[in-house]
């Protein structure tokens, strides 16, 4: 999930109790249902106790300070004027944030990923023949995003079918999914080098993706340059300007 200033923003009001009970049900709802959204809170969260503890901290040590010592030592003490503290701890939430974004800030290829990448929505679900069966339900795991199941039944299938380019497609699709980029190339370059398969054009589209996340970016323009989809050439074209 790409964190914007917005959601941000949005994140701090529901942590600071700032939201209005029709905004903050909503939002809650949302948390239900996007175990990354909540990752995020939990994150800025996290955050925002550490800042609210140094600040204490930071209390305390004035406290303490303005308790007589058994034996006289001069020493400097900070001021205890309130807007000084507060300035203080607007800077420590200005330093953690800069080091916040800093490693969630995507480079160049990651913004065109997220921008342009989606899954392969799969195959119809229609299971009509029996020797089928199983492929296809892969394929309903796969199309509900369950994607360690669909390869857990269509990599035994592979072994049969080893050079099968529905099967290598799919399962090098899968494992972009996933995530898994070393693992997604060696199946979806199985089928670019079948021209004749009708997945060979949306091989190359995936292997250019399986590339920019790897970030090789020549090898994922002469992928994407070899793909008929819509967003190829676009892609390209942006890959270009960097």
């Amino acid at each position: 999930m790409k964190l914007t200033e917005a959601l941000l923003e949005t994140i701090e009001r529901y942590l600071k109790l700032e939201m209005e009970p029709s905004e903050k049900l909503a939002f809650e709802e949302k948390l239900q249902n996007d175990p990354e959204l909540v990752q995020e809170v939990e994150g800025l969260k996290n955050l925002f106790t550490g800042i609210e503890a140094a600040a204490l901290k930071r209390k305390m040590e004035v406290f303490h300070q303005g308790i007589p010592q058994e034996t006289p030592v001069r020493a400097l003490r900070p001021s205890k004027d309130p807007k000084k503290i507060m300035y203080l701890v607007a800077a420590c939430l200005v330093a953690l944030l800069g080091i916040f974004w800093f490693f969630k800030r995507e480079t160049p290829q990651e913004q065109l990923f997220a921008k342009y990448y989606a899954p392969d929505p799969g195959l119809p679900t229609t299971m009509s023949t029996t020797n089928e069966y199983d492929f296809y339900h892969g394929m309903v795991n796969y199309k509900q995003g369950n994607y360690p199941a669909a390869l857990t039944i269509w990599e035994p299938l592979l072994l049969d079918k080893p050079q099968n380019d529905t099967l290598n497609y799919f399962i090098g699709v899968t494992y972009l999914a996933k995530g898994n980029t070393a693992e997604a190339i060696p199946f979806l370059e199985k089928v670019s080098s079948q021209k004749e398969s009708i997945f060979w054009e949306d091989s190359h589209y995936y292997l250019g993706f399986s590339y920019l996340k790897k970030g090789d970016l020549e090898a994922a323009k002469q992928n994407f340059g070899k793909s008929n989809h819509p967003e190829a050439q676009k892609i390209v074209n942006a890959l270009e300007k960097e």
